[in-house]
């Protein structure tokens, strides 16, 4: 199970990197991260109504649970706070570097799990703070961030943090055997709320038949992505699952590298061949802190 756990982590990870790249060709093109927020999560509920009717067939989604809605509603109104701050980001920081910064998402995280009863080794401390580091170090190898953007960055970190949370209790509490399952019903509720919350929007943000069509790109890899993650959280609990996911930041310079040379400089900036070798550098130290906590894990 820690092989499957650590592949649909990485498999998550690369999704993530991928829809990045998507919502940053949205907002360079259409200039409204909110619109993109927006008709994102309306797309989605299609996604999400399927995933739910799937599950519905294999598993008795708890409704008459107050943790389940408190949990999906913690779920709707994070998500929507901490991808909104993050498509605000993307206004000014370009995609894959962007991505590698939500690595300090960690930090929160690892937080929030400890004060919930998750305590973590100094091993495991140790690899958090590795990759929150070269998380960081990825901000001192391209354009300067200005205030607006780190508070962007700040919010979107520490709200995700909190969605992931959530998604972790979802998955724990859906009355099944198989993870995948758990995942595909805790998926569909969530994406089926948040997109009737989004839809609510509609009648002010009236989407163009352009957009709509621009935002599938990344509300499909973004779809997959989430699917992918509540397995992993199933199978190696939240923060495991973050580490893995913070793969995206090796994935993501690796993926800027490659638009790059097939010309999308509209979507990613021409940066020194110096500034993309320190990339390396701290994607490099971010392998090394998922290895290291892997390898903690192992032992506990």
């Amino acid at each position: 199970m820690l092989l499957v756990g650590i592949l649909t982590g990485l498999a998550s990870a690369l999704f993530m990197s991928v829809s990045y790249v998507f919502s940053r060709a949205f907002i360079r093109k259409h200039k409204d991260p909110v619109r993109l927020s927006i008709f994102s999560q309306f797309v989605l509920i299609f996604g999400g109504l399927a995933a739910l009717g799937i599950s519905l067939f294999f598993v008795r989604i708890p409704f008459s649970s107050g943790r389940f809605w408190g949990f999906l509603l913690g779920e709707v109104v994070f998500f929507l706070i901490g991808q909104t701050s993050f498509f605000l980001l993307l206004k000014k920081v370009e995609a894959t570097r962007a991505s590698s910064l939500l690595g300090l998402k960690l930090i929160p995280l690892a937080l929030i799990a400890s004060l919930l009863g998750q305590n973590l080794s100094f091993p495991q401390w140790f690899a958090v703070v590795l990759c929150a580091l070269a998380a960081a170090g990825m901000n001192l190898t391209g354009l300067s961030m200005g205030l607006s953007s780190l508070l962007w960055l700040i919010l979107a970190v520490v709200f995700y943090a909190l969605c992931d949370i959530c998604l972790g209790e979802l998955v724990t509490l859906m009355p099944a055997e198989h993870v995948f399952l758990r995942s595909l019903a805790a998926i569909g509720a969530c994406f089926t709320a948040m997109g009737l919350a989004a839809s609510a929007a509609l009648w002010k943000f009236r989407p163009a038949k352009r957009e709509l069509l621009d935002v599938i790109p990344y509300s499909f890899a973004y779809f997959s992505s989430i699917l992918l993650l509540l397995v992993c959280f199933g199978l190696l609990g939240v923060v495991f699952g973050n580490i893995l996911q913070s793969g995206r930041g090796i994935l993501s310079v690796l993926l800027g590298m490659i638009l790059l040379r097939l010309g999308w400089e509209k979507t990613e900036e021409d940066v020194s061949k110096k500034v993309w070798g320190k990339r390396l550098l701290m994607a490099f130290l971010m392998l090394c802190a998922m290895l290291l906590y892997t390898l903690a894990s192992a032992r506990r």
